[in-house]
């Protein structure tokens, strides 16, 4: 069951971390970034990046678990004069996995070599201003911003 909380300009999912699910988590953040005045292209790529590290958890964080454990994905939005930025935490309790300490993937340099899969964290490294995580007890949190 997925619990949504606001405050002010915080959202907080709380979920099954589920690929069925990525709707639920994107929908009120991409409302949220566009109340906020976050131009398209933007909020577009914001999405892309919390679409690869939603999926990242639902993918690997609890391989051995029957059912699906849970994620939770916090978004705030600040404003500093005309500037906004928005950082997003996702925090799960399944394997440790640090996407910060993974080496970036060589990139092709023809088609015949584009293997698929593997450049999610790349995305979100240059689509992002930053990306952060730390391990917390048994907790993954992994941070990313952007200002627009």
């Amino acid at each position: 069951m997925t619990r949504i909380t606001r405050d002010l300009d915080t959202i907080t999912i709380v979920l099954p971390a589920t690929i069925d699910a990525l709707p639920e988590v994107l929908n009120p953040i991409c409302d949220a970034l566009e109340a906020h005045g976050c131009p398209h292209p933007t909020v577009d790529r914001i999405a892309v990046a919390v679409e690869e590290l939603y999926v990242n958890v639902a993918h690997y964080a609890y391989p051995e678990y029957e059912r699906p454990g849970e994620a939770r994905v916090t978004c705030a939005i600040s404003e500093d004069g005309s500037r906004h930025c928005v950082e997003f935490s996702f925090e799960d309790e399944g394997i440790p996995f640090d996407p910060v300490a993974k080496p970036d993937p060589k990139l092709a340099t023809s088609v015949d070599e584009v293997k698929i899969g593997g450049l999610g964290i790349l995305m979100v490294k240059r689509m992002m201003d930053s990306l952060t995580y730390e391990r917390r007890g048994a907790t993954n949190v992994t941070t990313t911003s952007k200002c627009w």
